[in-house]
């Protein structure tokens, strides 16, 4: 709760970030951001969410959302890969099982040879982003970021 609301009567703010800033949150912040459907697993309820479609790099930042508590209502259209999506939701810190498992994506099996640290969250909603224009949506957070009141 915000510092202002001791009695934590207000929900807590949502921060815009970009989808490579999430890494930098910490656990527990809420957060909004834009990514792209790159795998769904409906059997566990997470989505593995990148900033470009297909990737350009094997090391395109990505997060692991999971919907599970969303499952029942929601369009199936926004689980489909290469939808983009707006996301928000709590950044957690990562269970490392449910990574390992989920990031497989295109259902083969494959073998890490040493851990990975892929920003985990726990999305409260999810909505379409349509045709979005990712070059000017990502110009204008970082616009609206730096207008922000730094922290003093």
């Amino acid at each position: 709760m915000a510092s202002s609301d001791p009695q934590h009567r207000r929900p807590e703010p949502t921060r815009l970030v970009l989808l490579e800033q999430i890494r930098e949150q910490e656990q527990g912040t809420k957060i909004r951001f834009l990514g792209c459907v790159h795998a769904y697993s409906g059997k566990r309820g997470f989505l593995v969410l990148k900033h470009d479609f297909p990737a350009t790099t094997a090391k395109a930042p990505m997060v692991l959302a999971n919907i599970s508590n969303m499952l029942e209502t929601m369009n199936r259209d926004l689980v489909q890969t290469g939808a983009w999506i707006n996301v928000v939701g709590y950044v957690r810190k990562p269970a490392r099982s449910a990574i390992n498992e989920e990031m497989r994506g295109d259902g083969k099996t494959s073998i890490r040879r040493r851990p990975i640290s892929i920003p985990y969250l726990e999305a409260t909603m999810i909505w379409s982003a349509g045709a979005v224009n990712v070059a000017s949506y990502t110009s204008a957070a970082r616009s609206y970021q730096q207008s922000l009141p730094t922290a003093s």
